[in-house]
């Protein structure tokens, strides 16, 4: 048989209700029990035997909370919740007795895995506190239970989600790559096609620039070897010098055959501007940005004595340095490439390095300066 306390206003609306069952073989325990708990935000339910218990147990919802008188006919109370722990595993046991012995207390609690051992008569206040504290107990190990499920469905979940997101990232990356890549070779067959204009047209202005400026290159090349750069700088280096010269397109005839100590102050002035107009005329394309800053670089000297922004040592990039020791070698060699042409350049390189020149460039020089006065 069972009996129902009502809810207080409210309660119930969050969580399911529980329901505490009581056993006893004494009605009117039961009904005791029972009108103690009215008023609670708990149902009750009452058995008056071991396996009338049992039977509810098998039919009911969420049991929190199991009391049990301990001498019963038929079936004691440790082995009623002994049979209890088997139906409702969760729900938190305790033994209700007259019969205060310590046998008995001992089986309640080994047997029938009891939390408590309580006295008849018991304190209504103590007892009503121990059934509370009992159920906060039970719904904290529920939710408890219930978040660990929702933490392991979700990082399932997570695993899940990660999994396709490391597939679709592996796949995006894969087109991405294989965009970049199309669009790096396209690019890089822009900027040849460039290059190529860009000297075509030199070439038509003025002949002996262009040869210089192929000749600067290779001389470029050679030094960037020595110093055992990788193949992109390299390349980077390369292309600047072959269009260090790149910005007197946009001059007059007189600034490509005029030479510089001929010049007035006014003409010389803006001959200087040459390596500025250079890096502009290739700074709209992304993959020669870095060879736009070689080209303006390539007048600076090592001391801060140079053009157009006056800097000094590693202020200059490394592609600037090299296209003006490579300049200077290409213009020192044009007065001639004799034994005396060889030794005049080679002690004049010693006495610039550190003013016009890098020093740590001296040594990868001087091979070139032999190679080239061999040539």
């Amino acid at each position: 048989m069972s009996e129902q306390s009502p809810l207080p206003d409210g309660a119930g609306d969050a969580e399911e209700p529980l329901w505490i069952l009581c056993v006893d073989d004494e009605q009117n325990v039961l009904s005791s029990l029972t009108r103690l708990f009215r008023g609670e935000p708990f149902q009750v339910l009452t058995a008056s035997s071991g396996p009338e218990g049992l039977e509810i147990l098998k039919t009911s919802r969420e049991i929190g909370l199991i009391l049990s008188d301990y001498r019963m006919p038929e079936m004691n109370g440790a082995a009623f919740l002994q049979a209890a722990a088997r139906l409702s595993p969760n729900s938190y046991r305790m033994i209700l007795t007259g019969y205060a012995d310590t046998n008995a207390a001992i089986a309640a609690i080994n047997e029938g895995g009891a939390s408590r051992f309580l006295t008849k008569p018991f304190n209504n206040k103590e007892l009503l506190q121990i059934v509370r504290d009992g159920l906060s107990r039970y719904r904290l190990v529920q939710e408890n239970r219930r978040l660990t499920e929702v933490v392991s469905r979700q990082n399932e979940e997570l695993a899940q989600w990660n999994d396709n997101l490391k597939k679709r990232v592996l796949l995006q990356t894969s087109q991405l790559r294989t965009q970049l890549e199309i669009r790096n070779v396209r690019s890089g067959e822009f900027c040849a096609a460039v290059v190529q204009t860009y000297t075509g047209i030199l070439g038509q202005r003025n002949p002996w620039i262009t040869g210089h400026c192929r000749t600067v290159a290779e001389v470029t090349d050679q030094i960037t070897g020595k110093l055992g750069l990788g193949y992109q700088l390299r390349e980077e280096i390369r292309v600047a010098a072959l269009l260090h010269d790149i910005g007197l397109l946009g001059m007059s005839d007189r600034f490509l055959t005029k030479r510089m100590m001929l010049m007035s102050t006014e003409d010389l002035e803006e001959y200087r501007s040459h390596s500025v107009r250079g890096e502009a005329a290739v700074a709209g394309m992304e993959l020669l940005r870095e060879v736009g800053l070689y080209i303006r670089h390539h007048h600076e000297a090592f001391d801060g004595g140079g053009y157009p922004d006056g800097l000094a040592g590693e202020e200059i990039s490394l592609g600037g340095r090299v296209i003006a020791l490579a300049d200077w070698i290409c213009d020192a060699f044009a007065k001639g490439s004799d034994a005396d042409a060889k030794y005049l350049v080679s002690r004049t390189l010693d006495r610039e390095m550190g003013r016009l020149f890098d020093p740590s460039l001296a040594a990868a020089a001087k091979v070139v300066v032999t190679k080239f006065a061999a040539d």
